[in-house]
C-alpha cells in the first residue's frame, strides 16, 4: 500500500497490531470458549429481522427497498439498500416530520446495526404500551436503515473483520469510504483521500457511489428533519464542519452536548474528523438537525456489550425525536392551495457554503433549526413572485410557523398594477419592441418567461434614472440558445411597480 510505503520512506517503523480476518472465525472462537453469547447477526439475518418486524406490526411497519423505490444503482456487488418505515398509518404518505437513523456507513463498525435493531424493537413492541413512544410513532415518520454498507458488512463477516469501505473496485485499490463521499465539503483539503488504496478514499467525485446516490435521492424526497448517524468508536457526538465555519456552530455544539448527555456519554462531543461526511450534507443542504454519534469504545465489542450500548444510547434517540422544530411552515400556491417546492433562505444569516432550505414537493412543508433570535424568511420558486416574511422570532419553547402563499406572476398578466405608480409600458408585438417610462429613479428588472413560468431571458437588470427607455425582444435565451416562435410572458419591475403581459415572438 502507498500509505505504508510513504511511512517507511519517511523513516517511520510501523508496527502491525492486528491482521484482519473473517469475523465469523473470530466469533466462532469466542463462542467456542464461551467468552460471549450468541453473536452478531449477519446481513441476511438483519434483513430477516426487518421483514419480521414489518410482518408482525403491519399497521406501523413497512420494509422499503430504497434502491427500487428511487431507481438508483445497486451496490458494486449487486445488493439493494433497505430501510424500515415506522409510523401510524404507515402505508399512507402523511404530512409528518421525517426522522432518520442510519448505521454502518463503515463496514467494520458492526456494533452500530445492533443499536438500530434495538430502536426498532422499542418502537414496535412498546407502541400502544408506552405513551411517549406511541406519541412519537403517531406524530413522526421514522426511518431506520441498520446497514448502509451491505457489501462491506458481508465482507467483514466472511473475509476481513477490519474492512472499512465499500467494495467498489478501482485500478489502484478497492473501496470508497462512504462517509467521505457526500457533496458537502467534498472538495475541502480536510476531506478524504484521493488515493484508492487509502482507508479514507473519498471516491472519484462527490456522490459517486451507489450508496451515496441512494441516500441523496431518498433524503431529497423525504426531507428528514432530524438525523442520527451511528458509528464507532469513541462515545462522543460529532457536530459541524471540519474545515468550514457555520453561523450556528455554538448552537450545534450545545445540541450535541445535550444529545451526548442523554445518550449516556457525559456530554462528550467534538468536531468531525473530515468534511464530506453524511451528517454534514444533511444539516448543511437539507436543513436537518443532524449528528454523527461515535458509539462504544471498540468496533466489535462482545454482542452482550453491544446490546448494553443500545440500551445506553436509546434515551438520546428519544430526546432527538421529541426535540421541537423551532421554525417550520408550508409553501403553497395562493390560487389553488397546491404545495410548492420552493427554495428558502434567511437574509442576514451568514451562510457561505450553499446552505439553503427547501419545502418538500408533497406537502410544501419545510423546517429550520436556529438558535433564539429574530429572522427574515425568504421564499423563491420558478413562476412565482418572491416573498419574504420579516421579523420572525424563533425560540425553543414555542415553535414559529411561517407559511407562504405564493402568487404566480402569470395570474396577473395584462395590467395587475394600478396606473399612477410611476411606470408606463407600451409593447409593440409587431416590431418586437417594449417601451417604458419611469417617473422616479428605480432599480429596473425586465424578465421574459415561457408558458411554464421558467425564466428564459433577463433583458434588464440595472438602476435607471427617470425617463423613457426601449428594449427589443431577444432571439436567444440566457444560455445562448435560439428561442422558438410562440407566446411568452414578460414582467417589468421598477421600484414597487410591476407590469406583466404577453408577447408573441415570431422568427
Amino acid at each position: 500500500m502507498a500509505g505504508l510505503q510513504n511511512l517507511l520512506a519517511a523513516g517511520y517503523a510501523p508496527v502491525t497490531l492486528a491482521v484482519g480476518r473473517p469475523f465469523l472465525e473470530i466469533q466462532a472462537e469466542r463462542q467456542a470458549d464461551l467468552s460471549v453469547p450468541a453473536g452478531y447477526p449477519d446481513l441476511a439475518e438483519i434483513l430477516e429481522q426487518l421483514s419480521t418486524a414489518a410482518t408482525n406490526y403491519p399497521e406501523i411497519c413497512q420494509l422499503v427497498d430504497l434502491t427500487d423505490s428511487y431507481g438508483t444503482p445497486p451496490t458494486e456487488e449487486g445488493r439493494h439498500l433497505f430501510a424500515l418505515k415506522i409510523s401510524d398509518n404507515v402505508l399512507l404518505d402523511e404530512d409528518e416530520p421525517a426522522f432518520l437513523m442510519v448505521s454502518n456507513h463503515h463496514a467494520r463498525e458492526i456494533v452500530t446495526p445492533v443499536l438500530a435493531l434495538y430502536a426498532i424493537e422499542q418502537l414496535t413492541t412498546q407502541y400502544g404500551l408506552d405513551s411517549a413512544i406511541t406519541n412519537m410513532v403517531n406524530s413522526n415518520e421514522i426511518w431506520i436503515a441498520p446497514v448502509w454498507n451491505p457489501d462491506g458488512y458481508e465482507y467483514v463477516f466472511n473475509t476481513d473483520n477490519m474492512w472499512r469501505k465499500n467494495r467498489h473496485v478501482f485500478p489502484g485499490g478497492i473501496g470508497v469510504d462512504q462517509n467521505r463521499n457526500y457533496p458537502q465539503g467534498w472538495y475541502n483539503p480536510c476531506s478524504g483521500s484521493t488515493s484508492p488504496d487509502s482507508e479514507i478514499f473519498k471516491g472519484q467525485s462527490p456522490a459517486s457511489e451507489a450508496e451515496t446516490q441512494t441516500m441523496v435521492a431518498w433524503s431529497l424526497d423525504r426531507r428528514f428533519a432530524k438525523v442520527l448517524d451511528y458509528h464507532s468508536s469513541g462515545r462522543e457526538v460529532l457536530h459541524g464542519y471540519a474545515c468550514w465555519d457555520h453561523p450556528f456552530d455554538s448552537y450545534l455544539e450545545e445540541k450535541a452536548t445535550t444529545l451526548s448527555n442523554f445518550a449516556g456519554y457525559d456530554g462528550d462531543h467534538r468536531p468531525p474528523s473530515a468534511d464530506g461526511e453524511h451528517y454534514q450534507w444533511q444539516f448543511g443542504i437539507m436543513g436537518a438537525l443532524a449528528f454523527l454519534v461515535e458509539t462504544q469504545t471498540q468496533f466489535q465489542p462482545s454482542y452482550e456489550e453491544a446490546l448494553t450500548e443500545a440500551a445506553l444510547v436509546w434515551p438520546g434517540t428519544l430526546w432527538l425525536l421529541e426535540h421541537p422544530i423551532p421554525l417550520y411552515g408550508y409553501v403553497t400556491n395562493a390560487s389553488n392551495g397546491e404545495p410548492i417546492e420552493a427554495a428558502i433562505s434567511f437574509p442576514g444569516v451568514a451562510f457561505t457554503h450553499d446552505e439553503v432550505g427547501a419545502s418538500n414537493q408533497r406537502f410544501g412543508r419545510y423546517h429550520a433549526f436556529f438558535p433564539n433570535g429574530w429572522y427574515d424568511v425568504a421564499f423563491e420558486a420558478d413562476g412565482f413572485e418572491p416573498q419574504t416574511t420579516f421579523g420572525v422570532f424563533v425560540n425553543p419553547i414555542f415553535p414559529a410557523r411561517v407559511d407562504a402563499a405564493m402568487i404566480s406572476w402569470l395570474s396577473g398578466v395584462d395590467g395587475s398594477q394600478p396606473a399612477g405608480d410611476g411606470l408606463s409600458v407600451f409593447v409593440n408585438t409587431t416590431t418586437g419592441v417594449l417601451r417604458y417610462e419611469i417617473s422616479n429613479p428605480s432599480q429596473v428588472n425586465i424578465d421574459l418567461f415561457d408558458l411554464r413560468g421558467a425564466l428564459m431571458n433577463t433583458l434588464v437588470r440595472e438602476y435607471q434614472s427617470a425617463g423613457q427607455y426601449e428594449v427589443a425582444w431577444p432571439r436567444k435565451d440566457n444560455q445562448g440558445q435560439t428561442m422558438a416562435s410562440g407566446m411568452y410572458f414578460y414582467r417589468i419591475m421598477a421600484g414597487e411597480a410591476v407590469r406583466r403581459g404577453k408577447v408573441v415572438l415570431l422568427k
